[in-house]
């Protein structure tokens, strides 16, 4: 009898053990999931959430992004209609507008231009004026013909399906010798950014804007420390 109880014992004390194990297996492997999920939803995809918009609008992207630099570039946006293509969470967009440019802030994602649209109401009265949404198309950025000055690609070309002739039909709403600006991670192993095959060499950039029909007017590997600039002309 004694034997018979101490095995029940032993038998019960065995499966609270592995039940116990089970647990800490799966809350770790959740960890693994939800570590995995930030990763892919904050670095590789373009899909808009709280998150995106949390990795998108944070204080330490202004170290390495350097929009204050990116907007010099452009100089004076006085008299200048810049299409954000891409936008998310207006990052750029409303520094542009804030700027004095007159901004399209368009992406593919209707969360995207939902948020842009409330953010929109925090800015003075004048950037309000100068700065619009517009919804594209996977294809399409949507513009009318020979509509912007300025197209800004930030984080966004390598994310486009069929890279040349979208930016043939591109070239259709830009103004006669408008520039196509494109920042892009490079293709090599950084500390943030997507996953580096899915990244584009700054060569390939090059020779798709080329194959477009664009003129290539400078290339900046230097400035960023995880990007590049390509700056082309619609001729």
């Amino acid at each position: 009898m004694h034997l018979s109880r101490t095995s029940t014992i032993l038998a019960i004390t065995l499966i609270v053990l592995v039940f116990s194990n089970c647990i800490s297996d799966q809350s770790e492997s959740q960890d693994r999931r939800a570590s995995t999920t930030e990763k892919s939803e904050t670095e590789v995809s373009k899909g808009f959430d709280e998150m995106s918009s949390a990795y998108y609008e944070s204080g330490a992207r202004v170290i390495w992004q350097k929009p204050e630099l990116v907007i010099n570039i452009l100089g004076d946006l006085g008299s200048k209609t810049i299409a954000d293509i891409g936008a998310g969470t207006g990052y750029f967009a409303f520094r542009l507008a804030a700027a004095g440019g007159t901004v399209i802030g368009i992406d593919i994602d209707p969360r995207a231009i939902s948020f842009m649209n409330t953010e929109k109401e925090r800015y003075p009265p004048d950037v309000q004026q100068r700065f619009s949404t517009r919804l594209a198309a996977t294809g399409s950025a949507n513009l009318n013909k020979e509509e912007v000055d300025v197209v800004l690609m930030v984080n966004t070309y390598i994310y486009l399906a069929d890279r040349v002739t979208y930016l043939t039909d591109l070239k259709k709403g830009m103004k006669e010798n408008g520039q196509l600006i494109i920042i892009d991670f490079k293709k090599k192993e950084t500390t943030i950014g997507p996953a580096i095959e899915d990244r584009l060499s700054i060569l390939q950039v090059q020779q798709e804007l080329s194959q477009a029909g664009y003129n290539i007017l400078s290339v900046d590997e230097n400035t960023f420390e995880y990007q590049y600039l390509v700056r082309a002309i619609r001729p």
